[in-house]
């Protein structure tokens, strides 16, 4: 009965989702996993850590020539950081990268982590913390484009919401919102005319009902019961 139902192929680690696609991605999810541990005081063999700003400052594209090729985000300050860079695969060249800055007593505070997960030289997986190292958000781009298709956000360490690219146009058009942990309702813009027109609404971790806006407006016209329970 769910239309949207189709995107839930998209394949979920976490708050980390690719596409059918993206097949490639599944044996990549282990060097994400690698970056996350390395975050958490784990053995940093093969890291080299680059001064404040160094090779970070500016364009994100800049830090190519040292390894993966980094997205522009004018929203973060990479020079506020040292930029730690880790080669997962053992190339010789750089494929994840952390910003952090040192506390006081010598601990490393992490602010953000960026993969290549696929190994193509370019990030394609972000993941921000906020000042208490809670994870706020994680961004991927699951078809490996150099955009973002899915961005996940967190409070207190549990999703409380998915924001999908589904048709890999720059533009959401799904979005799957949670309390609890729990999925409670899915919207998603079907005729991409940037218009909700399709939501679905969860009970007790089950469908309840789904409403279609049928004559565009973004307001439903039809309710349809879950009769299925």
């Amino acid at each position: 009965m769910s239309i949207v139902r189709c995107f839930s192929s998209f394949i979920s680690v976490r708050g980390l989702a690719a596409s059918p696609a993206s097949g490639r991605l599944a044996g990549a999810l282990a060097a994400a996993a690698l970056v996350g541990m390395l975050g958490s005081g784990c053995s940093t063999a093969g890291a080299a850590s680059s001064t404040p700003g160094a090779a970070a400052a500016g364009d994100a594209k800049t830090a190519a020539v040292d390894g993966a090729a980094r997205m522009t985000d004018e929203a973060f300050d990479a020079g506020k950081y040292t930029r730690r860079d880790l080669d997962l695969n053992k190339d010789g060249k750089a494929d994840a990268y952390q910003f952090v800055t040192l506390l006081d007593g010598g601990e490393l505070k992490v602010a953000r982590k960026e993969v290549d997960l696929n190994f193509d030289g370019k990030i394609d997986f972000i993941r921000t913390l906020d000042d208490n190292g809670e994870l706020v958000e994680e961004r991927i781009d699951s078809d490996f484009d150099a955009r973002i298709d899915l961005v996940v956000s967190f409070q207190k360490g549990q999703i409380v919401q998915k924001t999908y690219d589904t048709n890999f146009d720059a533009k959401p058009d799904m979005w799957r919102y949670f309390e609890k942990g729990a999925l409670v309702r899915e919207e998603a813009d079907l005729d991409h005319n940037d218009k909700v027109d399709y939501w679905e609404y969860f009970e007790g971790g089950k469908l309840d009902r789904v409403g279609v806006d049928r004559d565009g407006d973004g307001n439903v016209d039809e309710w349809q019961a879950n009769e299925s329970g």
